[in-house]
Parts: C-alpha cells; sequence; structure tokens
C-alpha cells in the first residue's frame, strides 16, 4: 500500500507541475465554463431554451454547436491544408438526473430535425460497425450525429471484443474513412463525417472505462461539459413559433452561403496569438487534441458570430474553451485505480486541487463516497493524511486541503 501510494503521490505532483511547451509553468486554469464565449446564433438558441427550460446554458450552447458542426462537417473548414472539419464528440456531465441533460440533447436535435431534416441526420443508436456503415449509406446531405441519452450505452457495445466498433469510431474522429477486413466481415466506410453527442453522470463516465478505451486515446476524443442544473420551472413553457423562427432563417441563410464548401481565411493578428497559445500549451496526457478541437471550434464560432474570416476575438474565445477543457479533464478524467479506496483517494486528490479546500462533507457529496461506502471514504481520507498529501485547516469549519 505505501508503494502504491509514493507512485500515486508522484503522479498527482506531475500532473500538478505540468510544463507548457517553453519550459515555463502552465496558469491556473479556469474551473467554470467561460460564459463570455457565448454569441451569435448559438447564444440566441441557448438564451430561448434556458429562457423556459432548466439546463444550463452551456449544455444547449455546446449541444447546438455539435448538431451545426455535424450539418456543416462537409462543408465548412479553414484554409489550412489539414482542412479540420467541425466535427464535435460532446459529452454532457452532470451529477445526477436533475441537471437535465437529456433535455438539452433532445431539444436542440429535434430543432434541427424539424428545421433541417434533409441535412440533419441523427443516429439514437449503434451496435456494430457494421451497423454504423449501414446508417453511413443511407444520409444524402450533411454528416451524421451518433446521439446516447447514456453515454455507458455506447462503451458497453465497444466491450464485446469480436466488435469492431470502437476502433472504427475512433479512427472517424480524426479521418473520413475506416477499413476492416476479415475472414467473415468486410467493413469499407468513405466520406464519413461523424459526430458524437451523448450524455453521462460523472460517476459512471469515470468508472466505465477499460483499457481497451484509454490505451488508443478514446477519452482524449472527447469534449466534456460538466454542468448542474437549477430547479426554476415547474411547467416549463412552450417555445413559440414565431421565437424559433429567426434562428432558422439565419441557419438556412448560412447553408446558403457555405454552398458546396467553404474555406474561412485565418487573419494574421489572429494567427499570431493562436500559434503563440499553440507553442507554450502545456504538453501532457491530458492536453492531447485540444489544438484540433481548438482548429475545429474556430470555424463554428466564426460561422455563428456571422464572421467572414476567423479574426482575433474568435481565437480568443477558443483559447477560453480549449483552457477551461484542459481543467475539466483534469478534474474528470477516468481515474485508473485497482479498488474503491484508491479510486476514492485519487478523487480526493482532485477535487483539492482544483476547488481548493473542502469540508468533509463537501468531500463527500463531490466524490460521490456514498456509491463506495463511508468505511472506502474514510480509508481514502486517512491515507492521503498519514501520506501528508492532505491536512486539515481553518479554525472554525476544519477543512480539507491539499499540500503544494
Amino acid at each position: 500500500m505505501q508503494g502504491y501510494r509514493a507512485e500515486s503521490q508522484a503522479i498527482a505532483q506531475a500532473e500538478r507541475c505540468s510544463f507548457a511547451g517553453d519550459g515555463e509553468p502552465s496558469g491556473d486554469i479556469p474551473q467554470t465554463f467561460p460564459q463570455s464565449i457565448i454569441s451569435g446564433i448559438a447564444a440566441e438558441f441557448a438564451d430561448l431554451y434556458t429562457a423556459c427550460l432548466e439546463p444550463p446554458k452551456e449544455f444547449f450552447y455546446m449541444s447546438f454547436l455539435t448538431c451545426l458542426g455535424s450539418i456543416l462537417s462537409p462543408l465548412l473548414t479553414l484554409n489550412s491544408e489539414i482542412t479540420p472539419e467541425p466535427r464535435l464528440f460532446t459529452i454532457l456531465l452532470g451529477e445526477s438526473a436533475d441537471d437535465r441533460k437529456s433535455t438539452a440533447i433532445s431539444k436542440t436535435c429535434d430543432f434541427f430535425s424539424g428545421y433541417f431534416p434533409d441535412y440533419f441526420n441523427v443516429c439514437l443508436g449503434v451496435g456494430s460497425a457494421e451497423g454504423l456503415q449501414k446508417r453511413l449509406q443511407r444520409k444524402e446531405n450533411g454528416g451524421l450525429l451518433l446521439c446516447f441519452d447514456e453515454f455507458k450505452q455506447f462503451v458497453n457495445k465497444c466491450r464485446v471484443e469480436a466488435w469492431v466498433l470502437l476502433p472504427c469510431v475512433n479512427t472517424l474522429f480524426e479521418s473520413n474513412r475506416y477499413e476492416s477486413q476479415t475472414k467473415k466481415a468486410s467493413i469499407e466506410i468513405a466520406d464519413a463525417h461523424l459526430s458524437m453527442l451523448a450524455a453521462s453522470t460523472v460517476q459512471t463516465y469515470q468508472n466505465i472505462w477499460l483499457p481497451a478505451f484509454t490505451d488508443i486515446g478514446f477519452n482524449n476524443r472527447l469534449f466534456l461539459v460538466p454542468g448542474s442544473a437549477e430547479r426554476r420551472y415547474a411547467f416549463p413553457r412552450t417555445i413559440a413559433e414565431r421565437d424559433k423562427r429567426p434562428i432558422h432563417v439565419k441557419l438556412r441563410r448560412m447553408l446558403r452561403q457555405s454552398g458546396s464548401g467553404k474555406r474561412l481565411r485565418i487573419e494574421e493578428a489572429a494567427r499570431r496569438a493562436y500559434e503563440e497559445w499553440y507553442l507554450r500549451s502545456e504538453r501532457s496526457f491530458l492536453s492531447k487534441r485540444l489544438d484540433v478541437y481548438a482548429l475545429r471550434m474556430m470555424s463554428l464560432i466564426a460561422v455563428c458570430d456571422g464572421k467572414r474570416a476567423i479574426d482575433q476575438e474568435t481565437v480568443s474565445k477558443v483559447i477560453a474553451l480549449c483552457d477551461w477543457q484542459l481543467g475539466v479533464r483534469r478534474l474528470y478524467d477516468p481515474v485508473d485505480a485497482e479498488n474503491a479506496v484508491a479510486r476514492l483517494e485519487e478523487r480526493i486528490r482532485r477535487q483539492l486541487t482544483a476547488k481548493g479546500p473542502l469540508t468533509e462533507r463537501e468531500l463527500r457529496q463531490k466524490t460521490n463516497a456514498s456509491r463506495s461506502g463511508l468505511w472506502a471514504f474514510s480509508s481514502a481520507l486517512n491515507n492521503l493524511h498519514r501520506a501528508e498529501e492532505i491536512f486539515l485547516s481553518g479554525r472554525r469549519e476544519k477543512r480539507w486541503a491539499i499540500k503544494a
């Protein structure tokens, strides 16, 4: 046990002291969604739906960007040799059903399905790579959005060793082609533009993973959006058609302007700002593919704001979003531990590192200690205390804090 704690302590310390590409320590990572970046047509949609429904604004905003990116993925890119498509693999995270993750997903998908049935292709479940191949062959315009009310459903389908759904979806995150030839089956996918939108509780997300997923880097292909809903509307009002129509008209105009393809140029000031962030950003397993998401978000945010080029304001929003995502990954990255006590030790470290001193009651809530039992939580807390990784602070109200 001592060996395990020493190793875990070294890993945690290394993560806290990650260095940027130029040798300087990375700065403080924001823990709350950067609300200031929500603008343009995506903000209009999020404002309209949060005015009568309880999911947080960031749920509607990111769901809108994901659905829009699925439609525009064959049409919109940057003026770059690598031509990044605006496709996202978005996971909405909440502590419980009260956070209304599925509401945000279903309402956003209903909006796009109702107004853009010829372009918005959504698949509500897939059980194999062969099934995904058949579904992709049915679409005519736009990309295909894999949508899961429970992300665990997709993970469970990928666990069957004989199927190749996991490597197929993993490859289609960055590629438009996938091929697998076996003695019994032949899978050939071409011109695929795959996106994903799913919901999960934090507890489920952190504990459903197997080495098969993390070994090929599937989890760092996901863009995590944690949020918490507030009870505000006992009887949500119906959103009038006249309130939705302006958003529909703007989206139609956007599709017409995209035509058969649109490449957004990057202004010089924006290019310099992004290059500075790119060269100085943290290099760690948690930051992998954040640069990929940065390029994909640029075109999406720009067209939502009605811009014809990527300017410095757009790049600033993208950088804020990706810096926030790095902090989210630090907090919610799957826990790789052998037993309940070890998993709770790592969760306690992450919560105290991210949010500062917490009372024991707050720690129990934020680490979902009730799932593992109070004995496991007390053991984890005592182990970290004896190893001098954490200590009690405060005079009146005792709070646990992590040692720097």
